[in-house]
């Protein structure tokens, strides 16, 4: 697979993604009158039949996004058991893994009529409200963790080889261990331990890598026999800052991500039990009308 083909994905998720909040946006604004009105006036409104949860853009939501749901499972499926590069890399299936995870939840709220009232449908909707936030914490986990293109995790020994090249061309360009060191005391990030001391931490290396690449860029603008290569030399800076503050929390960002993996991961099989409990309820008592999908 091309390297063009690898960083494209994304993007089209997030395209997607938009255009999918935007209808979901629009379609919420069409019904605001409905949405509005309490829970015992709602049957009178005249588009009642369509916009309830058993209705007719209720239960096409609803169907939706239970199959957007099942659709994120597959992010773990490719990631554990199927090694077959042509069928995406991994931060591909991660852009479809985000772009599901949000715009399923985004449907089942529309199916609700933003109004759930069984007792197993409000349990429901606060699981996956609850898991939608852990995702979301983990998609920032997750670009802080060093990976290669494909979106595999790094070893610390990868990480290592790849800080000993960037620094070998950097210092090929002529700029010194001193320049390229010469921040490590400022930056320094004491240890830190439990989770959230540690997601702490992940947000003060993420601004060290912030105020270390701006020291070295200044440097490097000052130094007028690297003007001619300044535009080589500053991305590999970026790079070389980013990696080397990587590797400094190497140990900590991959607990993180451990840690927040288990949490995520039995949120999401405690949403997923709740979910299907209630679509089984729902096709043996619920009295619902798939035929009026089709007409």
């Amino acid at each position: 697979m091309s390297a063009e083909r690898r960083i494209i994905a994304p993007w089209l998720f997030l395209a997607g993604g938009i255009a999918c909040a935007l209808l979901i946006a629009a379609m919420a604004y069409a019904g605001r009158d409905y949405y509005r009105l309490p829970a015992e006036a709602r049957p009178q409104h005249p588009r009642h039949a369509e916009l309830r949860s058993s209705g007719t853009t209720g239960l096409a939501c609803g169907l939706a996004g239970s199959l957007l749901m099942l659709a994120n499972l597959t992010y773990l499926v490719r990631k554990r058991f199927i090694r077959w590069a042509w069928i995406g890399s991994l931060r591909s299936w991660m852009a479809f893994h985000v772009f599901t995870g949000l715009m399923g939840p985004a449907l089942i709220l529309i199916h609700t009529a933003y109004a759930p009232r069984s007792a197993l449908g409000i349990l429901a909707l606060a699981a996956m409200g609850i898991a939608v936030a852990t995702g979301l914490i983990g998609r920032f986990i997750y670009a802080r963790v060093p990976r290669s293109l494909e979106g595999r995790e790094l070893e610390g020994s990868e990480l290592r080889r790849r800080l000993g090249e960037l620094r070998s061309q950097l210092e090929g360009f002529g700029i010194g261990s001193t320049l390229l060191e010469a921040g490590d005391a400022d930056n320094a990030l004491p240890a830190q331990k439990g989770l959230f001391a540690t997601l702490a931490a992940a947000l003060g290396g993420n601004r060290a890598i912030s105020r270390e690449y701006r020291r070295l860029r200044r440097e490097i603008r000052r130094r007028p026999e690297l003007r001619p290569a300044r535009a080589r030399i500053l991305p590999l800076a970026r790079r070389y800052v980013r990696n080397r503050q990587w590797y400094k929390r190497y140990s900590e960002l991959r607990s993180l991500m451990g840690a927040w993996r288990f949490l995520h991961r039995w949120l999401a099989i405690v949403m997923l039990a709740v979910v299907a409990f209630h679509i089984l309820l729902a096709f043996r008592y619920g009295n619902l009308d798939f035929g009026s999908l089709l007409r």
